[in-house]
């Protein structure tokens, strides 16, 4: 049950990067097929989690797939595919400080509990996550898209 649960906060969280990037491309979010590579990122990340590799090495892979996705189905520049993505990784990390420091001083969360195992720990996953998903949704009202999805011939 805890993976499944481990899956589902992460599957909600890179889509909440997904979402901010496209947003921050000027990409109008497209829930259906964002969803989709969410789903199918967030497998290959809770796989390479697993692996013993390189530590952050999976930040990494999440970032160039996120890329990738954004530069072949959409319009947007390279360049500003990757800072989208690169920024929506920072709005990420500093949501996640954040949470976590707010939950110390409240005295919800003790630094020798922050573990991947905590409940608490994934409570938090879960508020950033869904925090992400909501700052995409209230920018995409503000930021008016200038790029488009391509179609399903690439064009």
């Amino acid at each position: 049950m805890d993976i499944f649960l481990s899956y589902l906060q992460g599957v909600i969280e890179i889509l909440g990067s997904i979402v901010l990037a496209l947003v921050f491309s000027r990409v109008k979010i497209k829930w259906g097929r964002t969803a989709i590579v969410a789903a199918i990122i967030a497998a290959v990340i809770m796989i390479l989690r697993t692996i013993p590799v390189i530590f952050g090495i999976h930040m990494v892979a999440c970032i160039l797939m996120i890329f990738i996705f954004i530069v072949m189905k959409t319009t947007a520049n390279k360049s500003l595919a990757f800072i989208s993505v690169f920024a929506s990784f920072v709005c990420l990390g500093v949501i996640e400080y954040s949470l976590n420091q707010l939950f110390i001083y409240l005295g919800l969360l003790h630094i020798e509990d922050v573990t991947e195992a905590s409940s608490i720990w994934m409570m938090m996953g879960y508020m950033q996550a869904v925090l992400m998903n909501i700052i995409a949704i209230i920018l995409q009202l503000f930021v008016e898209p200038l790029n488009d999805w391509k179609n399903n011939n690439g064009t």
